[in-house]
């Protein structure tokens, strides 16, 4: 996944690269990495595949379920305004 996402040949950048990730991240997992030029210790943080695909269905459907919920809960809150919010980051 690491060299399909960043187009590189992980064994001409990195002279090492942990197998396991050794940090979780928002929305992908972190590795431990070491750069064949410099020597230079990195993070690699991988994203998890199709995540943005995933995170926009997710958000559609909460949009589109949003005014019925409000409807139903009797809710004081704009809740399609609050997923729009989660939208636009």
């Amino acid at each position: 996944v690491i060299a399909e996402e960043l187009g590189i040949d992980i064994d001409t950048v990195f002279s090492k690269l942990s197998l396991e990730p050794v940090a979780s991240a928002s929305v992908g997992q972190v590795y431990r990495g070491t750069l064949r030029a410099t020597g230079e210790e990195v993070a690699v943080k991988v994203q998890r595949p199709r995540v943005l695909e995933n995170v926009a269905l997710d958000l559609y459907l909460m949009r589109s379920l949003a005014p019925a919920w409000s409807k139903y809960r009797e809710s004081n809150t704009d809740l399609v305004a609050l997923v729009d919010a989660w939208g636009t980051g």
